[in-house]
């Protein structure tokens, strides 16, 4: 019984150290569970205030950027946001309708451009950040109020200055009323008085005009009766004139043959070479401002030709007559001839050289004078023509040709005279300066045509002898032409001037030649 006290109290002992134990152990068990659930719920809450610190963070830069106020790194972290996307875009469509509702619209869409600061794409997605807020845009709307305030301010002002003036002028236009109108009082009564003497004087001088007139209808009649006796007089004189003038030309013509020369004689020269350009080209000093159209031509001489005179232009040429025969003949040889072919300004145009008798040694260069005979600055002498004009030597006459040729030159070819029809064509006036022959057909011994051809030259006679009367003077084309630079063959044959002469002749019926269309 003793031996077994000692365990029984050891039993005893191990059975209350392990109550013992086992209860501090559950409750120790319970203590640390109940720390775990405090502190995952802690966890929850810590995790859950992240999420919303990051969404207010969000928030925050969002509102930052549209009000325009943005912090460094704003606009990086929303551009590069991928999961709070549908965060973002949910705030700027909040604040977009919060911003269309106070605005006093109904859709987002018709905002004012300068309140559409931030929008949403097709998907529903926020655009990129805007590059300006709405305090900037508010500020600048401020600037703008005070600009458009300060110019208010500045408007009233004038505004008043010009009341002022006006009440100013309208002082003045009172003033300048009553003035009118007594001077408007007044006027009737001076004006009657005045009208009055002009009337008296009036009277007087159509009295003294009257007796005035009387005496100048009896010198008038007087001066008629001497008039028409003198104009009989001059009627006579011309008649004789005529016959003189017509006599001279002959006894010229026949003169010049015998001297081998060329009677006509070249003017003032009407402008002169500016540059030589390639193929012929060149320009000249005369355009718009001188009346130059194309087509027009000219002969061009030295700059020296004033000077030195015609005698420095004769050459002298071997010639072979009808008979075989050699024969020195000297003539007057131009540097060239030239025809215009654009106006370009009021001093300039351009030509081409259309013949040029040595162009290495003699050619026309720049500061040579250009010459025609009947052309001058901004007029031109208006011609008659008569005869048979071959300009080209093949048997045709090209009358028509020649008028068109130079009316587009600018000379008025006033008439010409109609071999088929015996009449002129056109009127000779009082300003037709040159009647401008042409060649006659060649009567030979036992010409067939000789009586057809004798009637048609006594018709040229005569009409060559009506322009004479009129004052044209009578100039040979081989003269002419050439001082007009227009180039026409000269030396025609005989053969060839008769066979021009066929289609106006009754006894030999022939074709007439066709009309170039130019």
């Amino acid at each position: 019984k003793e031996a077994s006290t000692p365990v029984l109290v050891a039993l005893v002992f191990f059975v209350l150290t392990t109550l013992a134990f086992g209860v501090m152990w559950y409750m120790q068990l319970s203590d640390i569970q109940a720390k775990d659930e405090v502190v995952k719920q802690a966890t929850a809450k810590t995790t859950s205030a992240a999420g919303e610190a990051a969404d207010a963070q969000l928030k925050a830069r969002v509102y930052r950027l549209y009000l325009g106020i943005e912090e460094e790194k704003d606009r990086e972290l929303v551009a590069s946001e991928t999961k709070g996307k549908d965060k973002i875009a949910a705030e700027v469509k909040k604040i977009q309708e919060a911003v269309t509702k106070l605005a006093g619209y109904d859709d987002p869409t018709k905002l004012p451009a300068e309140l559409n600061i931030w929008g949403l794409d097709d998907k529903g997605l926020a655009l990129e950040p805007p590059s300006k807020g709405v305090v900037p845009v508010i500020g600048d709307a401020v600037a703008k109020r005070n600009a458009a305030l300060a110019q208010a301010s500045k408007d009233r002002d004038s505004y008043a200055t010009a009341v002022k003036t006006i009440e100013s002028a309208v002082a003045i236009l009172e003033k300048a009323k009553t003035d009118f109108a007594q001077v408007a009082s007044a006027l009737p009564k001076k004006f009657d008085d005045d009208l009055k003497k002009e009337i008296e004087k009036f009277e007087a001088r159509k009295q003294q005009f009257v007796d005035t007139e009387t005496r100048s209808q009896k010198e008038l009649e007087t001066i008629s009766d001497e008039k028409a006796k003198v104009e009989r007089d001059r009627l006579k004189l011309k008649d004789q004139v005529s016959v003189l003038q017509s006599d001279v030309a002959t006894q010229a013509r026949r003169l010049q043959a015998q001297l081998g020369g060329d009677s006509s004689q070249y003017d003032e020269p009407q402008g002169k070479i500016l540059r030589r350009l390639p193929d012929g080209i060149i320009e000249i000093d005369l355009g718009s401002a001188a009346r130059v159209r194309p087509g027009l031509t000219f002969t061009v001489l030295p700059y020296d030709y004033p000077e030195k005179g015609r005698q420095s232009r004769i050459r002298r040429f071997d010639e072979v007559n009808d008979r075989g025969q050699i024969k020195s003949v000297d003539r007057f040889v131009e540097k060239a001839t030239i025809q215009v072919l654009e106006v370009v300004s009021p001093n300039l145009s351009r030509a081409r050289i259309t013949q040029e008798y040595d162009a290495i040694r003699d050619g026309a260069m720049a500061g040579d004078l250009l010459y025609n005979a009947v052309w001058r600055k901004g007029s031109a002498d208006r011609i008659a023509l008569i005869g048979i004009f071959d300009i080209n030597g093949d048997g045709n006459d090209d009358i028509e040709m020649v008028v068109r040729d130079l009316t587009r030159m600018g000379i008025p070819v006033d008439a010409y005279f109609d071999m088929k029809k015996r009449e002129w064509v056109g009127q000779l006036t009082e300003q037709t300066r040159y009647l401008i022959e042409g060649n006659k057909p060649v009567v030979t011994e036992g010409d067939p045509n000789r009586e057809d051809k004798t009637k048609l030259l006594g018709s040229i006679a005569d009409a060559a002898v009506a322009a004479r009367n009129k004052g044209l003077q009578v100039k040979n084309y081989r003269d002419l032409f050439p001082l007009m630079g227009y180039r026409v063959k000269t030396n025609i044959g005989p053969d060839k001037i008769n066979q021009a002469t066929a289609p106006y002749l009754n006894r030999v019926p022939v074709a007439q030649p066709p009309i170039d269309p130019n």
